[in-house]
């Protein structure tokens, strides 16, 4: 799991949590934010493309991580990049 560094992602509460899911904490180097810039990037797709654009506050969470599970598929498997010569992710994995 990837995380800023930011106190409540390197509380105790956290990093046994993330433990417990088998799961290593990943954290950029301080000021250095192209270090997740991928990740930062699918974010705020996921969110502007997305999320903010159906009413999550009304939805029951195993709701929300059904459609957050499409959204991946649908951004994997469909969605064209011009930064991958206008194929998707899963297709210019192969390719």
């Amino acid at each position: 799991m990837h995380f800023d560094h930011g106190f409540q992602y390197s509380s105790y509460e956290v990093t046994k949590k993330v433990k417990e899911m088998s799961s290593q904490i990943s954290m950029s180097r301080i000021g250095n934010s192209l270090d997740n810039r991928e990740a930062e990037y699918f974010f705020s797709c996921l969110k502007g493309e997305y999320l903010n654009r159906i009413n999550t506050q009304k939805m029951k969470l195993k709701e929300i991580y059904k459609h957050i599970q499409w959204y991946i598929s649908w951004y994997n498997n469909h969605k064209i990049q011009k930064v991958l010569n206008l194929k998707t992710p899963a297709w210019a994995s192969v390719n």
